[in-house]
């Protein structure tokens, strides 16, 4: 094969080959192996674009890791943790979710999210996170586990904003966890798998929520509202995905 004497991109280096896209000379260094020769870096990422995405059973693009959302929300939590119990108690009036301070602190919607003060209450949402988040995220990809996680924060957020007293304090990832709950809900009863667990649990923690004091039934129930719309909305998409593809 005849090649050119320098590399196109690197007019100071010697060409090995020339790109089998493109036909230009390219030196070792901008050589990527391709099913057929080698390729400059130019066509090589024009091919990889042109590669169609893998997607999750539920419409999501797949990639490596299927936990990495779940442990960064994870480790988000209990960073957090660290720095109410080790900070001034002004760190922890700044995050907390007070409905008369939303409208000109919308933060505290998310933020209060991510903040627990008590070591029972942080383990109970964590360990509950832990549980269903990961095969959750599996199915879903990491975008829409994500989107799903903070609609479901925002979503109980919303709920004690409106419903709540304007001067009680929420704190607790318990309305996104309980979203992430009401998602694999409606997934499973798609998918005319066993629920009775989930119901259960769900019983189990409206019980509590009604019995024990200050637990929040209003954020509770926000985040598992818009946590089963929010997985209704993904499976119709996903359905109208693969109604698509078979035209």
């Amino acid at each position: 094969m005849t090649t050119a004497s320098v590399c196109y991109r690197h007019p100071d280096r010697p060409a090995g080959v020339r790109c089998q896209r493109c036909d230009r000379p390219i030196c070792p260094d901008c050589m990527n192996s391709a099913a057929v020769g080698f390729q400059c870096p130019s066509c090589f990422n024009e091919g990889v674009k042109s590669i169609p995405k893998t997607r999750t059973s539920l419409g999501g693009i797949q990639r490596g890791n299927p936990q990495v959302i779940t442990m960064t929300v994870l480790a988000l939590n209990v960073l957090v943790f660290i720095g109410v119990r080790v900070g001034s108690p002004q760190v922890l009036n700044d995050l907390v979710l007070f409905p008369a301070l939303v409208e000109t602190e919308p933060w505290r919607l998310l933020t209060s999210a991510f903040t627990h003060v008590q070591i029972f209450h942080i383990f109970s949402n964590l360990f509950m996170l832990w549980q269903i988040g990961p095969p959750l995220e599996q199915m879903l990809g990491r975008l829409r586990f994500t989107i799903l996680y903070l609609l479901s924060a925002l979503g109980g957020g919303i709920a004690v904003w409106l419903i709540s007293a304007p001067t009680s304090a929420t704190l607790g990832a318990s309305g996104a966890v309980l979203g992430l709950v009401g998602a694999l809900l409606v997934v499973s009863r798609a998918r005319n798998l066993d629920v009775t667990w989930i119901l259960g649990y769900v019983a189990i923690t409206a019980v509590l929520s009604f019995v024990i004091p200050n637990i929040s039934w209003e954020g509770h129930l926000g985040g598992f509202v818009t946590g089963a719309a929010v997985a209704w909305l993904f499976l119709q998409d996903t359905k109208r995905r693969r109604s698509k593809a078979r035209l």
